[in-house]
């Protein structure tokens, strides 16, 4: 049953262990890169009490609340935005936050990465090529690559919809980054 605050609508759909909370209005937009890590949130609280809290820093993109196999919510979230500039009014709007008698929000920014950088590249690649070999190895299909020329090399930031994705394409490109060239290294951010 979908939530509706302040003239939004936000979607509820269970997959992997979450229940994903989303803007109605936003749901094919890929999920932005900063997210809030927010934990000390009642086992008891759902969608119909976790928007309008994190609301009130900006309009809410995705709350994804961690369950446990009882259906229950584990204590934790992550929260992005709509507008990134909100992600700081969050931190110092909901931290610290009394919420129940006994609980407060404890938020911060997610280290919950999805990008890489694939630096030193050989330059004859293109970025359509690069994202096919990146797809064929990998095996994900969803992702953005961005490619910087810098003279006889190239850069690719390659974002992830999903951690889990991230730390999947992180250890199988590290395995073989040497088809990109000899120079080519892998970094996180």
């Amino acid at each position: 049953m979908p939530v509706t605050w302040m003239g939004n609508t936000y979607v509820i759909q269970h997959s992997n262990g979450q229940c994903i909370i989303a803007l109605k209005s936003q749901m094919s937009e890929a999920l932005p890169i900063n997210e809030l890590y927010v934990k000390g949130i009642p086992r008891n609280y759902g969608p119909e009490e976790l928007v309008p809290i994190f609301s009130n820093a900006g309009v809410v993109h995705t709350i994804r609340l961690l369950m446990d196999f009882g259906q229950h919510n584990r204590g934790f979230a992550y929260v992005s935005y709509v507008d990134p500039r909100h992600i700081d009014r969050a931190l110092a709007t909901l931290h610290g936050m009394q919420i129940s008698v006994t609980q407060r929000l404890e938020v911060s920014k997610s280290r919950n990465s999805r990008s890489l950088l694939l630096c030193n590249l050989q330059n004859h690649r293109t970025a359509a090529i690069i994202s096919q070999t990146i797809a064929n190895i990998t095996r994900i299909r969803e992702f953005r690559c961005k490619m910087i020329r810098l003279g006889e090399t190239n850069d690719v930031t390659i974002i992830f919809k999903s951690h889990h994705d991230y730390i999947h394409a992180y250890t199988k490109l590290n395995r073989v980054r040497h088809i990109f060239g000899p120079t080519c290294c892998i970094k996180t951010y």
